[in-house]
């Protein structure tokens, strides 16, 4: 990949409660180039991920060797696979999403490279906090209200939009990407998304193009809680001391 993936995966997953943890932890060996250490995080008896404590090291490669075949995961379940991947790390691409200023700054390799005016979630929905990593990119997409439970009689529905590029932030329906037209003189003075970092059209073209899957939003100045950890990526959003037990 040519962007730098904060790369915190699903690296085990089953249909049936996993007790014997410590023995799938086991057969899964992830290495770095970069000598970076992480930790298992369960976070269900069904899904377990992995990070190290600060972000993957830019033009670094992980390798994960998962080597289950034969391994008892308890209730009677015996794991029939082994898999290696390598992921490869591009450029550190974060960038900070400002509620307050209005802001949205990507830095590439800790060098700021870009600063581009943005409207963010509202008092009602208000954008959430930490760290959010990028999903899925398309250019042109189809919003719906109702998808996140707005019904007609509701003052914010908005009924149904076709919009132009958009980066998904959270599987509950948070986006970076190009605001409807009405929404244009609020870009860089006021917050009237629900919930979206919404651009105008230079800005959500030039984001479009130049961050894409397992980049790094974080959001910063907003009254919103933290995302589910399991609504997308959130595990950087979890305190290490959490993480590593």
């Amino acid at each position: 990949t040519r962007y730098w993936r904060d790369w915190s995966s699903d690296v085990c997953s089953s249909d049936l409660p996993v007790t014997n943890r410590a023995a799938v932890e086991k057969a899964i060996k992830i290495t770095t180039t970069a000598g970076q250490a992480g930790a298992f995080h369960w976070y269900s008896d069904t899904m377990v991920r992995y990070r190290p404590e600060n972000f993957w090291a830019a033009n670094s490669t992980i390798t994960m060797d998962m080597q289950l075949f034969g391994v008892d995961l308890g209730n009677g379940q015996i794991a029939n696979f082994n898999k290696k991947v390598n992921v490869n790390i591009g450029d550190k691409k974060v960038a900070i999403a400002d509620a307050t200023a209005h802001t949205f700054t990507l830095s590439i390799n800790d060098q700021p490279v870009k600063t581009l005016p943005v409207s963010m979630g509202d008092k009602r929905f208000p954008s959430a906090k930490g760290f959010a990593v990028l999903m899925e990119k398309n250019r042109f997409d189809h919003f719906r209200a109702a998808s996140i439970g707005l019904k007609p009689d509701d003052p914010a529905y908005y009924g149904e939009a076709d919009v132009e590029y958009t980066i998904r932030l959270t599987l509950s329906g948070a986006y970076i990407h190009q605001a409807l037209e009405s929404a244009y003189p609020y870009i860089g003075n006021t917050n009237v998304s629900h919930g979206c970092i919404g651009f105008l059209p230079d800005g959500a073209a030039w984001v479009f193009d130049n961050m894409g899957t397992g980049d790094v939003v974080q959001i910063i100045n907003t009254e919103g809680d933290y995302a589910a950890h399991t609504d997308g990526f959130g595990d950087w959003n979890i305190p290490w001391s959490e993480y590593d037990n």
